[in-house]
């Protein structure tokens, strides 16, 4: 579990980014937790802390019901538990040739070799991503690059993932194609943490949700619990899903995602009986 205990966050003095922010990612079984609000309002600084590139100014971080351990031994062990992805993958490549990339932190560990090449080839195939082992990164597309980031962390064995807007500049079939890898993630027993604009794609793949606004956590809870109150959403610039809406304004069931709606067969029926 990760526990955040009255976290507070400041780049500058008396221009807090973070403000008294508790929570504790993972409980209740909660496998994919999503954050969303609107621009600026501390979703990517939150990443930042849970990581420890930045520190709280006040407040702690607990991973495993350990704090934070800010020395470098500390923040080296604490990769290897919770990897981040940016929102713009180029951030954290490194090498030139996809293999090197994803073994880099290791042979920053000083991992053997052998377990080197066997943990990078294991990663890669579970990604699909083994045929482009030796490809140089610049020849790569959006979707590609992210896979080979996500890798990188991943080879590390890490608890928990954060993905910060993961589906940003992907095509439909790359979006189609990141919420395959993260249902498949989750069936391995990852955990993962998303921050992404794009509500639909949020509402299919995480199952509880907190909502920042201004640095605060101003409401938690079950998707369907915080997507069907739509003057909060609107209140924090936020949309409803678009299966939310249609559950609301429709009065068909509240369905979890996409497949699910389509494979109601007491809705084909009804709808059948009206053509």
């Amino acid at each position: 579990m990760i526990e955040l205990e009255h976290v507070d966050f400041s780049y500058e003095k008396n221009h807090p980014i973070l403000k008294d922010i508790s929570a504790k990612f993972g409980e209740n079984g909660s496998k994919v937790v999503g954050i969303i609000g609107p621009n600026g309002t501390g979703k990517s600084t939150l990443f930042l802390n849970l990581v420890g590139i930045l520190k709280p100014t006040s407040g702690k971080i607990l991973v495993d019901n350990q704090p934070i351990n800010y020395s470098k031994k500390g923040l080296n062990q604490l990769r290897q538990k919770v990897g981040i992805v940016f929102q713009n993958s180029d951030q954290q490549i490194f090498y030139s040739i996809v293999k090197d990339d994803v073994a880099f932190a290791l042979h920053n560990l000083d991992v053997p070799k052998d377990e080197i090449k066997q943990r990078v080839n294991t990663i890669l195939r579970e990604l699909d991503i083994s045929h482009l082992k030796d490809r140089p990164i610049q020849y790569l597309s959006g979707g590609q690059k992210k896979r080979v980031a996500i890798a990188g962390i991943l080879v590390l064995n890490s608890e928990w993932l954060l993905l910060d807007e993961p589906t940003a500049g992907l095509d439909p079939d790359g979006k189609r194609r990141m919420v395959e890898l993260i249902k498949h993630l989750i069936d391995r027993g990852q955990k993962v943490i998303l921050s992404s604009h794009d509500i639909d794609f949020m509402y299919e793949v995480c199952d509880y949700f907190y909502i920042l606004q201004a640095g605060h956590i101003v409401k938690s809870g079950q998707k369907e619990t915080v997507f069907d109150d739509e003057k909060a959403l609107l209140k924090n610039k936020l949309d409803q899903p678009w299966l939310v809406k249609i559950h609301q304004k429709l009065h068909l069931p509240l369905y979890a995602n996409e497949a699910e709606l389509f494979a109601d067969k007491t809705l084909q029926a009804k709808l059948a009986k009206l053509e």
